[in-house]
């Protein structure tokens, strides 16, 4: 699901900004962009953000900023200069020492002490107002989708409900097929009568292969679950999308086990109706 969120947060002199953008995903992508040096804070954020969402591809936006963190590097660079000209001493090379890259080498290293730690809680609480920001985006954006996700249940159940009642016809129907068959037959080959016996053992057989009322009543009963799975606080993609799959696996089964066209057709829609639920909730947590 889709959303973004902006969040500011300063501790002890270090000012963090955090942006957050979240789009369409099937599984959790997180991606933290940080100043040199923000490692720390960087995973930090990555942590939360994973206790907070379960989906979505995440990409994350930090900038730090203060006096804290300043001090701290430009009181790193002075050692680190030192520890050269001792290096460069002992190798007896007259080759200069780039400031500019001594203090780009200690940016990278991260801020250390009081700075990195005011950074990196800054940075999670920036996180958190963020997040915040994106959670309702996406719970307004879920409310919709919710509607018309049930919206389109409401359409699975009816071809369901159709199913159920084409399959019964059939199976009162099935008898009288069987016999006006075995008449033409009877009629093209000139053999008559036939066995009254195997053509009852026949139809015996013939109904229990296309019996499809285990099938049917599967499907209902994954409807019935699927809607109490929307109707539910809790997160409903992943048992959502199995519960679709199921449903696509019974339809299957009973158009193979029915060999009628009407049902065929039936399923057809029905399969069409739930790819396009499955592929919703493949976006939702």
């Amino acid at each position: 699901m889709t959303g973004y969120g902006r969040g500011t947060a300063e501790r002890d002199g270090v000012r963090a900004t955090v942006e957050i953008r979240t789009l369409n995903h099937r599984h959790l992508d997180v991606r933290v962009n940080a100043p040199p040096g923000g490692a720390a804070p960087a995973a930090a954020i990555e942590r939360l953000v994973r206790e907070r969402l379960s989906r979505g591809r995440v990409d994350v936006v930090l900038l730090a900023e203060g006096e804290a963190l300043d001090r701290e590097r430009f009181a790193a660079v002075a050692p680190a200069y030192r520890a050269l000209e001792r290096v460069r001493a002992e190798l007896g090379t007259g080759a200069p020492i780039d400031l500019g890259a001594v203090l780009l080498a200690v940016t990278l290293g991260g801020a250390g002490g009081r700075g990195g730690e005011a950074c990196t809680a800054a940075a999670t609480a920036a996180a958190a107002r963020a997040l915040d920001e994106v959670d309702r985006m996406r719970v307004t954006e879920g409310e919709a989708l919710r509607r018309q996700l049930e919206e389109r249940l409401d359409r699975i159940a009816a071809r369901v409900a159709e199913l159920r009642e084409r399959a019964a016809r059939l199976r009162e129907a099935l008898p009288g097929r069987l016999r006006e068959r075995m008449e033409l037959l009877a009629q093209a080959t000139g053999v008559r009568p036939f066995d009254e016996e195997r053509l009852r053992q026949d139809l015996a057989l013939l109904l229990d292969r296309s019996d499809v009322g285990e099938e049917t009543e599967r499907l209902a009963c994954h409807v019935s679950h699927l809607r109490a799975t929307l109707a539910s606080d809790g997160a409903v993609g992943r048992r959502g999308e199995f519960l679709a799959l199921e449903v696509l696996r019974e339809a299957g089964t009973l158009a193979a086990k029915a060999q009628d066209a009407e049902v065929s057709r039936c399923v057809s829609e029905l399969r069409a109706l739930v790819e396009q639920m499955r592929e919703q909730l493949q976006n939702v947590e």
